[in-house]
């Protein structure tokens, strides 16, 4: 075992390419087989926008009507596509390049909070992950989320790396790279709040240095995108128009904890339609209807909350489009995910002793877990936050198997990795 720890320890960045390269390629056979079918209706919706977009040059679901009910950022990517010339296999092969991506992304966030070995763990676990590799072959945005919040990590903290001058080159592409994100997902933009709130704590005053190239970069494409939403819809829209949907649908009598289009908000569309409002007034109305059911239903609110949170656990959820639910596909979800959840959640009893960044990382996910529930969760929501997770349970991972080869004597200090990262503490943010 010791022989075998030391092997990976020094192949720890050749496995990680492997992993990514390996990946890549069933992700491509994956996705060639699946072909030009759209089994989801949110698939349909993001293909649609897409086509309308380079047919009609609007941002429109009908060709005529400017819409914001749907986040920009993944319809204007598989527009790109679209107006290239590709198809829908393209369009699924953008989901495989992401997640190669991401397998690389995380094992150098890997080794930054604790060893080359923890980063090889985490690009395997990552590329091998169902839930991640399914995901990335569907027309979802939620693993380009995932890569481009791990990528302006990556670059925010290359850009404050100690050992030389700020790279302002790197702070702009990471805030260009969690823009895009909020575009994509728009509840992610708390997650950057809380990232540049910690290398502002961590890294300063050198984060200074950076700090307002970063900000004006991650700010730019959703504020140009409110002022398009401005210009056409006449109001103050950040993004979309769709979380009042999202609230009623996860905060009203007809809804379960698993939340979605299986809940029944009838009701509530059919006095929408009688009082024939408007994009932006159907929003505040249906944001207005599930306040008022939370303040008339406190307790069943708060009941309902709870379930909401234990529900993002589930390794199952209840599917609006008939046909797509498999006990297989319910098996390999529990037996992948439950292993990873019990590595990440013996990682939190190590709290005290965790650097900086892992800390970031677990609040990350925690905080995104409470958040979605405030409007509904479903598996694929969890997606992004599966792939923060997961390097923490890859750093657990390696801290048993080093401890179990090595019987609590200290292991060695790793020497840099291929990047020129001294692991376990990360360059310009200290431990």
């Amino acid at each position: 075992m010791t022989r075998f720890l030391s092997f990976v320890d020094a192949q720890a960045q050749r496995i990680a390419w492997w992993a990514a390269g390996l990946y890549a390629l069933a992700g491509t056979a994956y996705a060639i087989s699946l072909g030009d079918t759209l089994r989801y209706y949110d698939e349909q919706v993001y293909v649609q926008l897409a086509h309308t977009l380079v047919d009609k040059g609007i941002y429109s679901l009908n060709g005529v009507d400017s819409t914001a009910y749907r986040p920009p950022g993944y319809p204007f990517l598989l527009a790109a596509v679209d107006q290239l010339g590709g198809g829908i296999v393209v369009m699924r092969l953008l989901g495989v390049l992401a997640l190669a991506a991401a397998v690389l992304l995380a094992y150098r966030i890997g080794v930054r909070i604790h060893s080359r070995t923890a980063g090889a763990a985490a690009a395997v676990i990552m590329a091998a992950y169902p839930l991640l590799v399914f995901t990335a072959g569907t027309l979802y945005p939620q693993v380009h989320a995932m890569t481009l919040l791990l990528l302006g990590l990556e670059w925010s903290l290359v850009a404050l790396d100690r050992t030389g001058r700020p790279r302002i080159g790197y702070a702009v592409g990471a805030g260009l790279s969690w823009g895009l994100m909020i575009l994509a997902v728009p509840t992610f933009m708390l997650s950057v709040v809380a990232i540049g709130a910690f290398l502002l704590w961590r890294c300063r005053p050198r984060a200074w240095r950076v700090l307002p190239a970063l900000v004006i970069a991650t700010a730019v494409l959703p504020g140009a995108w409110c002022v398009r939403n401005a210009a056409v819809l006449h109001a103050f829209v950040p993004v979309s128009t769709n979380n009042g949907i999202n609230l009623i649908l996860g905060n009203s009598d007809g809804v379960t904890a698993g939340g979605g289009r299986v809940g029944d908000i009838s009701a509530y569309e059919d006095e929408a339609r009688r009082q024939g409002l408007s994009e932006v007034e159907l929003d505040h109305y249906y944001r207005d209807r599930a306040s008022d059911w939370v303040k008339a239903h406190p307790g069943r609110a708060a009941t309902l909350y709870a379930e909401k949170v234990l529900n993002n656990f589930n390794y199952h959820n209840e599917l609006a489009t008939s046909g797509q639910n498999s006990t297989i596909k319910d098996l390999i979800s529990a037996v992948s995910f439950y292993p990873l959840l019990l590595l990440f959640a013996l990682r939190l009893l190590y709290w005290r002793r965790l650097q900086g960044l892992e800390k970031l990382l677990i609040v990350l996910v925690l905080g995104n877990v409470l958040l979605l529930a405030i409007f509904y969760t479903r598996l694929r929501f969890r997606v992004p936050l599966d792939g923060v997770m997961l390097i923490s349970s890859a750093a657990m991972l390696a801290e048993l198997i080093q401890r179990f080869t090595r019987r609590g004597s200290a292991p060695p200090a790793p020497a840099a990795d291929g990047a020129g990262h001294q692991p376990p503490v990360s360059p310009g943010v200290p431990g």
